[in-house]
């Protein structure tokens, strides 16, 4: 008997494979499609708004009667398989001054999705991002047994929309800020963390001609430069190893320490600042002439006026040193006249 052509053996076995595929296609293909089509329905029908609404009110219950947070959500929604999108998300406090509007932080859009890879060996894994202050965050938030790792990224944030910033200095600031901030949590106890935080802020620059210092003296513009700020972090101290400026308007440094809190508002600051006018500034106009002096006259700024502690934290250098203490939601300035 003559051997069937290539062609034809070629479709025999063609045809023999698929009968084999036919076989298995059933057992394995309809749990698969089930899964499949379970998780599906599951995103779809998934009660995201009981979810938020749990959310906010078991971080709202948590905070303390005075001096609290308060969450807000507008919307929440699914985000590929594990993940969830949130949109117009705001964190209020509470201000140190009676009479004063709650400081505010506010993220536009945010997504924030769970590895199940790290699940399966008893960890947890959580990536996020989210468009907030005009720029970009993104990071991760790890645990792997009783060690917790947090590392985030900035990417040019609009200070300008960090109202914190603003209100501890009561006049506007401008800037683009980027940088990076890792720490790593052991037995998730702040007094215990280790890390890193390198900071970087371009083209900042504080007051408008508007706003006013102490209510009293309307601030022009006053051009930083670039603002840079490093910190190594060890058992729970962050040390600061750089915080400098040197713009085109005043010089700017400082040093010192903040002790972290479990509760990042309740961390304790011990810090020393301390900047000088150049002179090109205070040259500037009749306006910066009055409010800082005119170089080599010996009339008193209106600066210095403003506020006994202001004179009192001038220095043989031209620089005004200040001390900022307190815990980080309720800043203390006095003056520090000797740089300590």
């Amino acid at each position: 008997m003559s051997e069937p052509l290539p062609i034809v053996a070629t479709v025999q076995d063609r045809l023999a494979g698929l009968a084999k595929f036919t076989k298995y296609a059933g057992p394995v293909g309809y749990p698969l499609l089930y899964i499949f089509c379970l998780v599906l329905f599951a995103i779809l029908t998934f009660p995201y708004g009981r979810l938020k609404e749990r959310i906010v009110a078991s971080f709202n219950a948590e905070q303390p009667p005075n001096g609290g947070q308060e969450l807000q959500i507008d919307d929440m929604s699914g985000y590929w398989l594990t993940g969830v999108a949130l949109k117009g998300v705001t964190l209020l406090r509470a201000s140190a001054d009676p009479g004063h509007p709650p400081s505010k932080i506010v993220i536009d859009e945010a997504t924030a999705r769970y590895s199940i890879l790290s699940a399966l060996v008893g960890d947890s894994s959580l990536s996020f991002s989210a468009t907030a202050f005009g720029g970009e965050v993104s990071g991760s938030y790890d645990v792997s047994g009783k060690t917790k790792t947090i590392d985030l990224t900035l990417d040019t944030v609009d200070m300008s929309r960090i109202t914190p910033i603003t209100d501890a200095l009561g006049v506007p600031v401008e800037g683009k800020l980027g940088g990076t901030i890792r720490l790593s949590i052991p037995e998730g106890k702040s007094i215990k963390a280790s890390g890193a935080v390198a900071l970087e802020a371009q083209d900042v620059s504080v007051g408008d001609g508007k706003a006013k210092i102490k209510g009293t003296l309307a601030l022009p513009k006053v051009d930083v430069g670039p603002l840079s700020f490093a910190a190594d972090v060890k058992e729970g101290v962050l040390r600061v190893t750089k915080f400098a400026a040197a713009g085109r308007d005043v010089d700017l440094q400082g040093d010192g320490r903040i002790l972290l809190r479990d509760q990042a508002a309740d961390s304790l600051v011990e810090l020393q600042v301390r900047f000088r006018i150049n002179d090109a500034y205070r040259n500037k106009s009749d306006i910066t002439k009055s409010l800082f002096g005119t170089p080599g006259s010996n009339v008193p700024a209106l600066f210095e006026l403003a506020d006994p502690k202001i004179k009192q934290s001038k220095r043989p250098d031209g620089f005004y040193g200040w001390g900022v203490r307190g815990v980080l939601s309720r800043l203390d300035f006095q003056p520090a006249p000797g740089g300590k």
